[in-house]
């Protein structure tokens, strides 16, 4: 509770300085143009350039690159207000451009989060001049004052309480790697030492989204993000294999054998190579530690053994062990991409061709490909563009119709309580609607009593705009629609004579913006990223465990491939997206009180296994490589199928919303697959030397091993006890 504490004390304590900080720049805008230029356009734009620019925009980073994306940000917005100006002539006009904008501002969001952060601003910037009066002759004026409020606002986010530098994704990549390799190190010891059977999973925790402030995330269309994130993948499922050297140790299985030491101490030295150059400006990690040890240990593995054959375990724990090696060389090649090192051809091409295919393309080219892949209604960024441009189109074509005074403010309630699904959006509204009441009674009453004295608007417009910004923030968003509309009325009174008329339009302007918010968010998928999330899921375990099948068959029976990875490739992108919306939502508890009985971060897991690793089986796989051993691939597509067929009803039940836990005794089926194919290894290698392919038998076995389990864990409800085997574990043979 303590850090809980801390955590929200932070917090509370960043938004009161960003509350300050937009406070003294809107200000010191507005009283400079109101009362030291005599002009009203310009102290207007100036105060809401500002608001926009530091208020309703929140952009990561640290306060030099916020500046600098202000500044890249400021010609986007001159052309928006622009735009708006001309349109605002007629309201047909004012509501189709405002579709065209809600749309592509609200779905440039795809690309990472400084476009998500700067969405609402730059949605102002078009919905401030598109209403009347339509004054072209003025459009100087407004420029002229954007720009001042957008300056201003750059250089105080450098300059005046910036805000603290955020964390690094890397840092935590890097505490990780240390972690991992500290484990492997123990375990390649003579004796070996068993880690700490709690720092491995806290390491990996502290990797998921989840756990990590939004403006450190890593998700971005770039190189650098793509890799840290993918880096982070791998580094969680070497943890969760490590674990599993340690259980077996603990239960006592036989120490690793000097092959599988060489690549333990292999994989450690590249972990511990990743966390220096990620956190100390060391060089580049090198592949050579973990290219090395597998040429080591594929030849060792397949020589004949003179103190007898291999038995189960060995050759289970070998195969793990070649598992975190294969991991920890993916590792490396995600570091060097975060890092800008170049990546040798002729020895990434397969990791290129797979999880790496992004490295060494143009930013721009990522970009424009992540916009492609989201143009589609099941994407969750696509779906919010469509709600939230029809929601503001909607609000301008009745605000024009109904000629409200002041219609922006409908539009900008609209951006306020517009959420992913209808239930956030009900949430948002109620608050919002006590708010404005509040407020609008207060500032009624001030105008009543003021009227004509813009000394008293003048001292009222600071404390009111920092409450606004500050007490939305901290006491919820009730108070900060309270001080808001305190706040427009201290500043629309010092520019032309008002009374308690303009608390009434504030009071129907946001009743306006509201309702038709709501009741577009009730009519387009209401059900947000909740329902979405359920839905790419499904698709990802259908395509994921097609994409099995697919190698499966290929490798043991020399069936064509097909595009089934690149499918699965995609539903993982899109699930991705969907999981990044859903962790933003207020989730309603189910009828037994509990939130989920879906784990959707293991299904993650299980899409990014299934491409990794089944394009590593294909690249090192000739089709048909594995059916020269009947028995093996036998058991292979056995246990491909069984997990396709096992899986049909969990996507079923994830599309329907309705979970069950899996059976008590896992599929059925018989016994499993690691097993037989092992001992058919064994078998095999029994004073003899086998062909060195089938040992990848053993490797798919694991892998297929593994999905089956991780996908029962994703299936066993929060808070299920009884367990406490890795979902990524090969499991006793």
């Amino acid at each position: 509770m303590g850090v809980l504490r801390g955590t929200e004390w932070r917090r509370a304590r960043d938004a009161v300085r960003r509350s300050a900080r937009v406070t003294v720049v809107a200000c010191a805008g507005f009283y400079a143009a109101r009362y030291g230029l005599g002009d009203r356009t310009v102290a207007i734009y100036a105060l809401f350039g500002a608001v926009a620019a530091g208020g309703l925009s929140s952009v990561p980073g640290t306060p030099r690159q916020r500046a600098r994306t202000l500044l890249a940000v400021l010609p986007l917005a001159m052309v928006l207000v622009t735009l708006g100006t001309w349109l605002a002539a007629y309201g047909w006009a004012a509501a189709l451009g405002m579709l065209v904008v809600g749309f592509l501002v609200t779905y440039s969001g795809v690309g990472g989060p400084k476009l998500v952060g700067l969405a609402n601003g730059l949605q102002l910037f078009y919905i401030l001049p598109c209403f009347p009066p339509y004054a072209p002759s003025t459009l100087g004026l407004r420029l002229a004052g954007l720009a001042a409020g957008v300056l201003l606002m750059a250089a105080a986010e450098m300059w005046l309480w910036p805000a603290p530098c955020p964390g690094r994704y890397e840092d935590r990549l890097a505490r990780a790697g240390r972690v991992a390799a500290h484990a492997l190190r123990g375990l390649a010891g003579d004796p070996p030492r068993i880690p700490d059977p709690e720092s491995l999973p806290e390491a990996s925790q502290a990797l998921r989204m989840s756990r990590v402030p939004p403006d450190e995330r890593p998700v971005s269309a770039s190189a650098r993000d793509r890799a840290l994130s993918e880096g982070a993948g791998h580094l969680r499922h070497l943890l969760a294999q490590t674990r599993q050297l340690a259980e077996s140790l603990e239960k006592g299985a036989a120490p690793p054998g000097p092959a599988a030491q060489g690549l333990l101490r292999a994989s450690a030295a590249a972990c511990e190579d990743v966390a220096r150059a990620l956190t100390c400006n060391a060089p580049p990690p090198t592949r050579s530690w973990c290219r090395a040890a597998l040429r080591a240990f594929e030849s060792n593995r397949v020589r004949p053994r003179e103190a007898g054959p291999y038995s189960v375990t060995t050759v289970r724990d070998g195969a793990i062990a070649l598992d975190i090696t294969h991991t920890a060389d993916l590792v490396v090649v995600a570091a060097r991409i975060v890092l800008g090192a170049p990546l040798r051809a002729g020895t990434a091409s397969p990791e290129v061709r797979g999880a790496f295919w992004y490295a060494g393309r143009p930013t721009a080219e990522l970009y424009f490909w992540r916009v492609l892949a989201h143009l589609t209604p099941r994407s969750v960024y696509f779906q919010n563009a469509v709600r939230t441009a029809l929601a503001l189109s909607a609000v301008r074509l009745v605000v024009g119709e109904l000629s409200l005074a002041h219609g922006f403010w409908a539009l900008l309630t609209t951006l306020t309580v517009m959420r992913t699904s209808a239930a956030d959006t009900r949430t948002a509204l109620r608050p919002a609607l006590r708010g404005t009441l509040a407020g609008a009674v207060v500032a009624a009453l001030i105008l009543h009593f003021a009227m004509d004295a813009p000394a008293v608007y003048a001292v009222m417009l600071p404390p009111c705009m920092f409450l606004a910004f500050a007490a939305g923030s901290v006491l919820g968003p009730g108070w900060g629609q309270a001080f808001f509309t305190l706040t427009v009325a201290a500043a629309f009174s010092q520019v032309a004579r008002s009374g308690p008329e303009l608390a009434a339009a504030r009071v129907l302007d946001v009743l306006a913006g509201a309702l038709i918010g709501a009741l577009v968010g009730l009519l387009a998928w209401p059900h947000g990223g909740t329902g979405e999330l359920r839905r790419a899921c499904a698709r990802v375990l259908d395509q994921g465990t097609r994409a099995v099948t697919d190698v499966t068959d290929t490798l043991t029976a020399g069936a064509p491939t097909t595009d089934a990875l690149p499918r699965a490739r995609l539903a993982q992108l899109i699930a991705e997206a969907s999981y990044a919306e859903f962790a933003m939502e207020r989730h309603a508890p189910r009828r037994d009180g509990t939130a989920s009985d879906t784990d959707f971060q293991v299904i993650m897991l299980v899409g990014n296994r299934v491409i990794t690793m089944g394009q590593v089986l294909l690249d090192n796989c000739p089709p048909g490589a594995l059916s020269a051993w009947p028995r093996s691939a036998a058991h292979l597509r056995d246990a491909a199928h069984r997990l396709r067929l096992s899986t049909l009803r969990f996507s079923h039940e994830l599309c329907s919303g309705r979970g069950r836990p899996p059976p008590a005794d896992g599929p059925a089926g018989g016994e499993p697959a690691d097993s037989t194919v092992i001992r058919d290894v064994c078998a095999a290698s029994a004073g003899r030397a086998p062909d060195p392919l089938l040992y990848y038998a053993v490797d798919a076995a694991i892998w297929l091993a593994s999905l089956q389990r991780a996908i029962g864990a994703a299936r066993t409800p929060r808070g299920a006890t009884g367990t406490t085997t890795s979902p990524w574990s090969g499991g006793p043979p």
